[in-house]
């Protein structure tokens, strides 16, 4: 069972990476780069102050905790199941389209993967969003689910990560954000 939804996460993962075009590389590595969204996460924050006043402290802290338990959820799952990147897998390696960086490395990421990081932290704030920041307009709901999903697909389209590392981090995430915000028990 365990080799045949490797299998399907491969091919699934061989495919996404494999609709690569050139232009579209610096496009990826730009959206899978933290720092590129500080401004994004600058504007909810000011939003929530806004919206929230006086819990608005409170949220920011909640805010970070999530992020923090997400992060560290993945990394202590990251260094017990040692599953290799795509990127690190060398039965991958003629098979998987890797990005050159600005400074002209190929991006590989560490060396394990999963989950993913990048998609678990994603989605806390994605879940942040629509719970204390979008007044649940569906505009806002889409295009934060958007990103978050662009997020999780820059992963697999720079071969940093299996197709499943992407879709349990989000699990991961989920999972975090119900465990803070559901003990702290604040509504929206």
């Amino acid at each position: 069972m365990l080799e045949t939804i490797t299998h399907i996460d491969t091919i699934v993962t061989l495919f996404i990476n494999g609709l690569h075009a050139s232009w579209l590389d610096s496009v990826m590595y730009w959206i899978s780069d933290k720092l590129v969204w500080i401004p994004l996460y600058v504007l909810i924050l000011f939003i929530v102050v806004k919206k929230w006043k006086k819990k608005a402290i409170l949220l920011t802290l909640l805010l970070a905790l999530t992020i923090t338990l997400s992060d560290q959820g993945c990394n202590l799952l990251k260094k017990s199941t040692k599953r290799l990147r795509p990127s690190h897998n060398i039965e991958l390696e003629h098979k998987i389209h890797l990005v050159e960086k600005p400074d002209g490395e190929l991006y590989r990421g560490g060396q394990f993967g999963f989950p993913s990081s990048h998609a678990s932290n994603a989605m806390v704030f994605a879940l942040f969003v629509f719970f204390f920041a979008g007044n649940r307009k569906l505009w806002v709901l889409l295009a934060i689910f958007f990103w978050a999903a662009l997020l999780g697909y820059s992963r697999i389209y720079l071969g940093v990560h299996y197709w499943l590392d992407v879709e349990c981090g989000y699990l991961v995430g989920a999972v975090s954000f119900g465990i803070v915000f559901g003990v702290s028990q604040i509504r929206c």
